[in-house]
């Protein structure tokens, strides 16, 4: 007998073919070149070609991302690929705890174990990637590419060279080219950066894949990128580990399809393979049927042109002449133009990764075309390489590419309002007015709307783009497929999936045309004007099908210029001619020459050790010229020539820090070794409250050590260590806090500041961050704090809008658990109080002083918080980079932010810091020569708001924006900051009727009390929806529930929103736009209903950015019925009618309770579909008994007759998933991808917490409130309803008891409080401390997993995610965590598989031991 495994990849088909006893006859590995299935045909007929002549057909099993297609058409056992890569390295290396196992398209790590009762291999847990694929084997398939080095044979042999591997961004394919890029402009050699890709890649692997799990020895490597040298030398230094501890299979590539073979083998699965006739009708067929498509891109003929001018040249003459230099990722450009602005020579090469080798190429090609008869008299540089260049050559003009592609588009076309320029790495919009720039924006976290995604795929696609034939595919395409917004390496999925649906390649070349439209507009352009002259510049423009794509969408004429390719570098040479002209002729240039190739020059490197930071300097020794230094942070050794224009301003963010660590000089200021030691990290809110703590720890006798300044180590340190994918300062506060402990430090301070002072009594809460909010519990989910017995950790909830009593109170209470007097403890919190107030003080007489003495030049307010703004390592020295362009940067703390009353406008903005950043919006709108530049992070959610109100309230002033985190660079913040200051020069007078106003106010609409009646729409979140609906209507109400989002919803919401909103805005926004766009939908007549709280998450900011959205689209009299949570809940309940409250809390737990009823019956009912069916009727049933005014509890005995009668069959034990996450997106079945069928079609059964979960909570939450606030009215009536509602849970819950198996009554919100506070604080409001209380009452109920859901980038969600990491050690539960952006995950459905395979093995081992202790009972 013989077996065969194949393994169907995204980027490659492996194959083994197995004797009996299983083992490797023949290994296959082959790059699928974009057809998978073809592939895998192909591998099949060659290994049944090698079998003898009348042996028995092979025994096959399939896996991989192609396996499930495979093997469904052959009849073939899939297995998951998880689980095949376990299986095969437990039979055959039994010692492995740890797999590594990279694939093209997604990077796993499983961590295994010996399971004693079976004696097989138990999966105890794993992680894959899952929104971004920067970690994967197409990343260095992509880097070798650029480079032009064999992956297979140069790179391992390369990187082994590197004794020093610079350090590169791993997170994005195309943001790795642009470390590359610069390294190579800054003259590093190509062995260092091959090594440093590898060591990016193994970073970004340990710190996402690898994010708090438990990697123990011995590590097997495997997959195809093991066969790279580079890559077992990065892994083994990074995690410490040797030959023997970490191994590489002999058939690493291979793992996966003999795992399948084994897997499928235990399982009994094996089924014999006689014929490939279906794979062959497949794929001679064509199956595009249900695609979605998008309309045929059609070629209107414009012309390209690119030929060079030289008709004002004489014969014999030598006329003046400027050239431009446009230094980029993916080409170089050199243009020489007259002083009419004709071009008269032009170059564009590839810079290949040698960027001043291809300088003087151009230079030298451009000097042999015209240098005799042209006399240069200005060169200018730009592009991401200007600064080295302009050394190199002797540039007059050093300018950044926005200011340069600007200048050259207002030449050509002096109309032009609007640019998109789309260059190799970088895509840029410019919005031009008269000839200005007066805003632009750059790609920032994502690359994928640049030409490196479309070159990268036509490559892949075997298309050549250079000589034509992408253009004419794409633009002969008929029905090109929506492919979405995809990064560069996953649209290689929705690739695969269209491959083998038989879509041509001319279709996916036309959709990638689409695709990189799209991305440019909904991740560059975002909300920004795009006017109607439209210039589309760079590289890329040469593709026609781009262009049309552009056209289509916008529905607006977009023009491709002459030289649309080299523009920048027309605009640098006109730059120069400007320069030259100012100088009125006197300018003398310091041009090197058309010819440099002689120009010697030599290549090194060294650690500066000067600082922590440890930066590695790149030295270009021109010989002759002397040494050109880059690559400091500080600015050390860089440009040494270049004088800072700012010398006469003031460091005020020097000056404010030292402020904060001098505010209080008592005792902690001295040194002593005998005092005890409590170590501040300086993060969060402590850039803020330094002055207090150390003055409070201070006067109590003890030395305050702070926390090294933020350094390369300090980020590292946290990025590795964070349990979960945080934003950037919570990220690298976690290495704050490690460095505070190995100092050996007696005490560890580090408050929850669950919130700041107050100052508008219109406003309701003073949040901080949530993020901020839990650091403490995220640090003891993260850190093993166990290996610091010596350190104990202080962690003091406070809450500052409480006022200074409540402060001085838990300050008491901390002083008095370290054991100090009462005498003490006093004079300490008054020391503490004072030394804060003096620092707020002194912040504000500094910021007067600076704000009477601006002159009339531009300063710059950096808008952040204090901790991502003011600290130095996280700010990119942004505030001195601006001092040395010659403007002064402004701490937003120095604005008398308080004198501004933001409340009647912003009730909801529950954010202190977004308080504060509105406040200096409307400082800075008011004051003429007050401009802003706002600092925020990946992954904000505050900002993803904020921004917004922000933006508006600048009443139309510019604004840059930066969004900072680990991987961000100087260089491209440079360039922003350079573009922005060039853009103020052109300012104009703004009009105040431009500025978009943000309507003010929780507008009110009463339903009852007006005239117009009003159909009220109602966003879909749970069924539960139409139990409220119903009860509207029996109080008078038209009340209709929208029903569940689709496709058209998400299309609609990603057209008004940045993608950086959470998942739930998105789809509620595209839920109204969608109702807003039926035939049958009257303005006059609508209104929206929209629940909405007041903090800490995002959600009570839908609301309001949903009535901007309504505003800008002319809806302003739709009115949206807020419907409030927290402080208005009675009155916003009594304005929906009498009866609602009842009705609808009736309505809740009914439709709660039907649906445990369908989630426990489907996975066993022997006729499939009946539980549905019976479901749905039930459903109506309900909705029109309470429409009718009866009581729902009067039907529970029919509905429990229906349901009783749904035959099942419970022979078959499953596995018992518990869901937990953010209350939207885990009731949503649409947003959450219909999990829970997916749980029950694996074989499990899922049980959600019910709506009725929420309502508890927030009633919990407005007693707390109550409580707190000394508001006895308030707990009474909330202590009523709360008995009122628990009579009517027993009357709609009784005629169901002993139907229900699992959490027939639901606990109290104070008992799954009392079990999530082990992991959080209740003070931390919303789902955290619900989905731990949560967790926990699966795990002692004997469930299998645990599921946490939430949108991407979720707070709360993360918060959950970060804590599950030691909940999942604490209670040995297999866990999975599922983020939503709304487009498809390629490896959701392995991730579930392989947890639900977790979960069985879980199931198993619970049974097993259930069995043995009945067994000994006997």
């Amino acid at each position: 007998m013989t077996y065969i495994g194949i393994d169907i990849g995204s980027v490659a088909t492996k194959a083994v073919l197995l004797d009996e006893g299983f083992a490797i006859i023949r290994e296959i590995y082959r790059r699928n070149q974009g057809k998978p299935i073809e592939r895998a045909a192909e591998v099949l007929r060659e290994l049944l070609g090698e079998l003898p002549a009348g042996s028995a057909a092979p025994l096959v099993a399939a896996t991989g991302a192609g396996g499930k297609a495979v093997g469904q058409l052959l009849g073939l056992p899939v297995v998951n690929e998880v689980v095949a890569q376990a299986t095969a390295t437990g039979r055959h290396y039994p010692e492995v705890r740890s797999i590594i196992e990279i694939g093209g398209e997604d990077s796993k790590l499983i961590l295994i174990e010996r399971d004693e009762a079976t004696g097989g291999t138990r999966i105890r847990d794993f992680a894959m990637n899952a929104l971004c694929a920067a970690g994967t084997g197409s990343f260095l398939d992509q880097q070798a590419s650029r480079l032009g080095i064999s992956i297979e044979n140069e790179w391992g042999t390369m990187a082994l060279q590197s004794k020093h591997p610079p350090r590169i961004a791993g997170r994005c394919s195309v943001f790795a080219k642009s470390d590359m890029i610069h390294l190579q402009q800054e003259g590093c050699p190509d062995y260092d950066i091959v090594a440093g890709l590898c060591f990016a890649m193994a970073r970004n692997f340990k710190a996402v894949i690898g994010k708090g799990k438990d990697v123990q020895p011995v590590v097997s490597f495997q997959g195809g990128v093991a066969a790279n040298a580079g890559m077992v030398r990065a892994f083994r230094e990074l995690l410490g580990l040797d030959k023997q501890t970490l191994i590489i299979p002999q058939h690493h590539a291979s793992m996966g399809a003999l795992g399948a073979v084994l897997a499928a083998a235990e399982r009994d699965e094996l089924r014999p393979l006689a014929t490939l006739v279906p794979l062959d009708d497949y794929l001679a067929a064509s199956h595009t049927e249900d695609l979605k498509c998008h309309g045929q891109l059609t070629d209107d003929g414009y012309p390209l042109v690119i030929e060079s001018d030289t008709s004002g040249l004489r014969a014999g003459e030598r006329s003046p002449a400027f050239v431009g230099v446009d230094v980029g990722s993916i080409s170089t450009n050199v243009v020489a133009i007259d002083a009419e602005g004709r071009v008269l020579s032009r170059r564009y090469l590839n810079t290949a990764g040698r960027p001043l080798e291809a300088v003087t190429q151009g230079l030298y090609e451009v000097g042999q075309e015209v240098g005799d008869r042209v006399e240069v008299r200005g060169v200018a540089t730009t592009g991401s390489g200007r600064y080295l260049t302009g050394d190199f050559i002797g540039a007059d003009v050093v300018k950044n590419e926005i200011t340069a592609h600007a200048t050259a588009a207002a030449f050509i076309d002096p109309e032009v309002d609007t640019i998109f320029e789309i260059g190799g790495q970088d895509s840029k919009y410019i919005s031009i007015d008269h000839g200005a720039v007066v805003d632009f924006a750059m790609n920032k976290v994502c690359a994928a709307g640049t030409g490196s995604f479309i070159e990268e795929q036509s490559e892949r696609l075997n298309i050549k783009l250079r000589n034509g034939d992408f253009n004419r595919l794409a633009l002969g395409a008929e029905h090109p497929p929506c492919m979405g917004e995809r990064c560069t390496v996953f649209i290689e999925t929705d690739i695969n999936h269209n491959q083998q649906k038989g879509v041509a390649t001319d279709d996916i070349a036309a959709a990638l045309c689409y695709s990189i439209a799209q991305n440019y507009l909904n991740r560059v352009v975002e909300d920004r004007r795009v006017g109607h002259h439209i210039l589309f510049q760079g590289g890329t423009a040469y593709n026609r099908g781009v262009k049309r794509a552009f056209e289509t969408i916008l529905g607006k004429p977009v023009t491709v210029p002459p030289h649309h390719d080299v523009m920048g570098a027309i605009g640098a040479a006109m730059l120069a001619r400007d320069a030259w002209r100012d100088s009125g002729g006197a300018m003398k240039t310091r041009f090197g020459g058309f010819d440099l190739r002689d120009k010697q020059y030599e290549c090194s490197s060294f650690e500066c050790k000067a600082c922590s930071n440890l930066c590695e300097i790149r030295v270009v020794d021109i010989k002759g010229q002397g040494k050109l230094f880059y690559g400091s942070r500080c600015g050390k050794f860089d440009e040494s020539d270049r004088q800072s224009l700012g010398e006469h301003l003031p460091r005020l963010f020097e000056e404010r820090n030292r402020l904060l660590t001098t505010s209080y000089g008592g005792a902690s200021a001295q040194a002593s070794g005998v005092r005890p030691r409590v170590g501040i990290p300086r993060v969060a809110t402590i850039w803020d409250q330094l002055p207090m703590f150390q003055a409070f720890f201070g006067e109590l006798g003890f030395e305050v050590v702070l926390s090294e300044e933020t350094n390369r180590t300090i980020i590292n340190a946290g990025v590795e260590a964070v349990a979960a994918e945080t934003c950037y300062p919570i990220k690298v506060a976690h290495g704050h806090v490690l460095d505070c402990l190995a100092q050996g430090v007696d005490y560890l301070f580090l408050p929850s500041v669950v919130d700041m002072p107050q100052q508008s009594g219109e406003i309701v809460n003073s949040y901080t961050c949530p993020y901020v909010q839990s650091l403490p519990y995220l640090i003891r989910s993260a850190v093993d704090l166990g290996a610091y017995p010596n350190t104990r950790l202080l962690t003091p909830v406070i809450h500052m809008s409480h006022g200074q009593e409540h402060v001085r109170r838990r300050l008491e209470s901390v002083a008095r658990g370290l054991g100090v007097g009462n005498g003490v403890r006093r004079r300490a919190v008054d020391a503490a109080l004072a030394a804060q107030g003096e620092f707020f003080a002194a912040l504000e007489r500094r910021g007067r002083e600076v704000l009477t003495s601006l002159g009339n030049e531009p300063a710059l307010v950096i808008i952040s918080r204090p901790y991502n703004g003011c600290d130095p390592g996280l700010n990119l020295n942004i505030p001195d980079k601006l001092r040395d362009l010659g403007c002064l940067a402004i701490p937003m703390g120095m604005l008398p932010l308080d004198a501004e009353d933001i409340g009647t406008d912003y009730p909801h903005m529950y954010w202190k810091y977004g308080q504060r950043i509105l406040a200096a919006a409307r400082i800075i709108a008011r004051t003429e020569n007050l401009y802003p530049v706002y600092i925020t992070n990946f992954g904000c959610g505050p900002d993803s708001f904020i921004l917004k109100f922000f933006e508006r309230e600048l009443k139309g002033k510019p604004c840059l924006v930066l969004e900072v985190d680990e991987h961000s660079a100087d260089v491209g913040a440079i360039t922003r900051c350079e573009a922005y200051l060039d853009s103020l020069k052109n300012v104009r007078e703004i009009r105040e009727a431009a500025a978009r106003k943000v309507r003010a106010g929780k507008i009110k609409y009463d339903p009852h009390a007006s005239k117009e009646k009003r159909r009220l729409y109602i966003p879909y979140m749970d069924d539960a929806g139409y139990a409220l609906a119903a009860a509207m209507r029996a109080n008078g109400l038209d009340a209709v529930q929208m029903p569940m989002a689709d496709a058209r919803t998400i299309e609609l919401g990603r057209k008004v929103t940045s993608g950086k909103e959470c998942y739930p805005c998105i789809i509620t926004t595209g839920d109204i736009l969608r109702q807003v766009e039926t035939p049958d939908f009257d303005p006059e007549r609508a209104a929206f209903f929209m629940p909405t709280a007041f903090g800490p998450c995002r959600f009570g900011q839908y609301n309001k950015f949903q009535r901007m959205v309504l505003d800008d689209m002319g809806l302003g009299q739709v009115p949206i019925v807020t419907f409030d949570q927290d402080r208005d809940y009675q009155q916003d309940t009594r304005m929906l009618g009498p009866r609602f409250r009842r009705l609808a809390w009736s309505g809740i737990v009914f439709a709660d309770t039907m649906q445990k009823l369908a989630r426990e019956l489907r996975p066993y009912e022997v006729v499939h579909g009946q539980t549905d069916r019976v479901y749905a009727e039930c459903l109506e049933l309900l909705c029109r008994h309470i429409e009718g005014g009866g009581e729902p509890a009067s039907v529970a005995r029919e509905v429990r007759r229906r349901f009783d009668a749904v035959a099942v069959d419970r022979s078959e034990a499953k596995p018992l998933i518990g869901v937990v996450g953010e209350v939207f997106v885990r009731s949503n079945a649409f947003t959450n991808n219909f999990i829970v069928r997916k749980i029950e079609q694996l074989g499990g059964e899922a049980c959600l917490p019910p709506f009725e979960e929420w309502v508890n909570y927030i009633a919990w939450s407005r007693k707390e409130d109550g409580w707190m606030k000394r508001n006895l009215k308030r707990v009474f009536t909330e202590f009523m309803v709360e008995v009122v509602q628990r009579r009517e849970r027993q009357r709609v819950l009784g005629p169901f008891a002993g139907s229900i198996r699992h959490f027939f009554c639901e606990a109290a919100s104070r008992d799954v409080i009392a079990l999530g506070r082990r992991y959080i604080h209740e003070t931390i409001r919303g789902e955290p401390i619900l989905s731990m209380g949560r967790s926990i009452e699966y795990a002692t109920h004997g469930f299998d997993g645990v599921v946490n859901l939430h949108p991407f980038n979720c707070m709360p969600g993360t918060i959950v995610n970060g804590l599950l990491t030691k909940f999942q050690a604490d209670f040995d539960m297999p866990v999975l965590k599922v983020a939503y952006d709304g487009l498809e995950q390629s490896t959701e459905m392995i991730r579930l598989e392989a947890f639900m395979h977790q979960c069985r093995q879980k199931s198993q081992q619970r049974r097993a031991r259930e069995g043995r202790a009945a067994a000994g009972m006997r």
